[in-house]
């Protein structure tokens, strides 16, 4: 039966670290483009409300516009 070497050992731990770093970024990732499609529904959301109802929440219709129209990437 062989035994791993020490060598072996820290090089099996450097790879589970490096997945683990990836893992960590994947899921980063992920939250990020949820958290930006969010946005978008919302922003789309909110251009379709009529003026009454945006009065009620105590936003302007250019407020609302000048949301609505921010990048999906950038904001």
């Amino acid at each position: 039966m062989a035994t791993d070497t020490s060598d072996e050992r820290a090089s099996q731990s450097r790879v589970a670290g490096l997945l683990a770093t990836l893992a960590e970024a994947a899921r980063n990732l992920m939250e990020s483009i949820e958290t930006r499609c969010r946005k978008r529904r919302g922003r789309a959301a909110l251009s379709e409300l009529s003026d009454d109802e945006l009065k009620d929440i105590g936003v302007s219709r250019a407020d609302a516009m000048t949301e609505a129209s921010k990048s999906a990437f950038w904001g």
